[in-house]
């Protein structure tokens, strides 16, 4: 849950940190006003913060990204994006409250984390789905109830789109429109990577100095900077640092999220904490076809959410509750299954597939999931158990009339009453995986960097550190989709 939850962080910060933007260029001299505001990051924060500016306040952007490709980490989520008391769930009658989104927030956060900036994000997570509903006509019309959640609040549409990929092509669509229009008021510039922050005598932000697609080292010339550039999930030497215990775990991060601003601010002198706070994701796929790749596709928390199980690889038995909070799962996976394994086996039925076709289907097409029979599923993945034995399995997850044997809350798409070994399932490996950093510069409730440093930086996204660490709950990786 907390990569949604944090989505819907980055949102309600977006709005403040807009606001104090556009005070302060009021009062700057005409220099600085002639400037742009320079985004350094084009996944899901920086894209907002780069539409926001420009469409309610008409401040020029230039967008950098050292990736040749816009979305970051953000593009991949395959969940969707947290919100409580919105026009969707209404509409699909659930019942949920920003007050029941926030006590889900801080038992998941087992203690960390201010509770004020909780309770900012629970309240104004509604106009955050609501904004991208009206502002760039997405549906969001879909709900799944992720780990940690006491209600279905994840949003996703009902189209052919991962959420992910849809709300970063509406935010990017808008902002190329834009620059194809007036360059002058957005400029975006991919392969160009953001190497230090020039200062004046004073200390005050002067440029942004960074290297292009050629390797010609350049000068943005800006007095505001936003940074919305990751964390550093893919970097082993900045895991080595700062949690070696994770070092030898694959990731769900591109290879672009290796901690770059975490480094140029604290050379500048910004406060760095919690960065030993580094979350685990309990499934990503293992690819059959090259098994030991250090990248792993996520096994999206939906998976789970709409009916999926975990199986123990070798007995076929399950073995926890598989929507408890992400590093609870992870536990349970790296304690129960085989150590030299460390894997388990998601497996699900074909009413999960009908409610979440068009993305298993992608996954089938990586060859990620595949659709095979009992008897096949025993064959195939060399179980310790006969076929009879697992579907007596199934059955007892499936029977609604009876308490779970490892209490999950939400039993739904289960597997048919008629199940038998000729039946099929859906069936993917996963294991746990490095999914995003939690720590990170330490800023205010405007957004702004805690210094050493002088005016005129901003973070947004899972650069900043929000002081709410929510272990998770899953989302939104927005407030899954970015999970």
């Amino acid at each position: 849950m907390i990569r949604s939850v944090r989505r819907v962080f980055i949102y309600v910060s977006i709005f403040v940190l807009i606001i104090v933007l556009k005070r302060t260029l009021s009062g700057t001299d005409q220099t600085s006003m002639k400037q742009p505001v320079v985004v350094i990051g084009s996944g899901l924060a920086g894209l907002t913060t780069s539409n926001r500016l420009i469409s309610k306040y008409r401040i020029p952007v230039v967008l950098l990204d050292k990736a040749a490709s816009i979305g970051g980490n953000s593009i991949k989520a395959s969940s969707g994006i947290n919100g409580a008391h919105t026009d969707t769930q209404q509409n699909l009658k659930v019942m949920d409250t920003p007050e029941l989104f926030l006590k889900d927030t801080l038992h998941s956060a087992k203690g960390r984390g201010v509770p004020s900036l909780m309770d900012k994000l629970t309240k104004e997570s509604k106009s955050a789905i609501r904004w991208l509903q009206t502002e760039f006509d997405l549906k969001l019309d879909l709900l799944a109830q992720l780990g940690g959640h006491s209600v279905p609040r994840t949003h996703r549409s009902s189209g052919k789109l991962p959420p992910g990929f849809e709300i970063v092509q509406a935010l990017s669509k808008k902002l190329k429109d834009i620059s194809s229009k007036d360059s002058n008021l957005v400029q975006i510039m991919l392969n160009s990577e953001v190497v230090d922050i020039e200062l004046d005598n004073q200390g005050h932000v002067t440029g942004v100095v960074y290297m292009d697609e050629n390797g010609n080292r350049k000068i943005m010339k800006s007095h505001h900077v936003v940074f919305c550039s990751g964390g550093f999930g893919y970097s082993k030497e900045m895991l080595k640092e700062y949690s070696p215990n994770l070092i030898h775990l694959p990731t769900t991060n591109g290879k672009q999220t290796t901690g770059d601003g975490q480094k140029i601010l604290s050379k500048l002198g910004a406060e760095l904490i919690d960065m030993d706070q580094v979350q685990v994701h309990p499934t990503g796929f293992i690819d059959p076809n090259d098994r030991e790749n250090n990248w792993k596709f996520l096994a999206a928390e939906a998976l789970r959410g709409l009916g999926g199980i975990l199986l123990h690889p070798t007995t076929g038995r399950r073995f926890t509750n598989e929507l408890s909070t992400r590093d609870t799962v992870t536990m349970e996976i790296q304690s129960k299954c085989p150590k030299n394994d460390n894997r388990a086996l998601l497996v699900m039925s074909d009413k999960v597939y009908e409610n979440y076709t068009n993305n298993i289907n992608f996954y089938m097409s990586k060859n990620l999931i595949k659709k095979v029979s009992i008897n096949d599923l025993i064959r195939q993945y060399d179980l310790q158990t006969t076929a009879s034995e697992l579907v007596t399995e199934l059955k007892s997850y499936s029977d609604v009339n009876t308490k779970d044997t490892f209490d999950r809350p939400l039993i739904i798409n289960a597997f048919d009453k008629d199940i038998s070994t000729e039946s099929t399932v859906y069936v993917g490996e996963v294991t746990p995986v490095v999914h995003f950093t939690m720590g990170g510069v330490k800023i205010n409730e405007k957004s702004q960097v805690i210094k050493k440093i002088r005016k005129a930086f901003y973070l947004m996204g899972y650069l900043l550190l929000v002081k709410f660490r929510v272990v998770f709950m899953e989302p939104t990786d927005w407030v899954d989709l970015v999970c």
